[in-house]
């Protein structure tokens, strides 16, 4: 049985560490390409999903061609 009175492990992270300077919400490849892309920049960048990452196509197309995660 799930224990649903205890918040999952990563949104207690995020309320362990609630600033940050760009929140990114969705973590699809356009999600996860603009987090790698200001993180080598040194911006202080955080990711949230629903589920797992990169697990489904983005919702909305921005109609990018792209090879996949592992060519970013």
């Amino acid at each position: 049985m799930i224990d649903t009175t205890q918040p999952r492990p990563t949104v207690q992270a995020l309320r362990d560490r609630p600033e940050a300077d760009v929140l990114i919400i969705g973590g699809g490849i356009n999600g996860v390409a603009t987090f790698r892309d200001l993180a080598l920049q040194g911006v202080d960048v955080a990711l949230v999903e629903r589920g797992d990452y990169v697990s489904g196509a983005s919702s909305a197309s921005s109609h990018m061609v792209h090879g996949g995660v592992r060519y970013l």
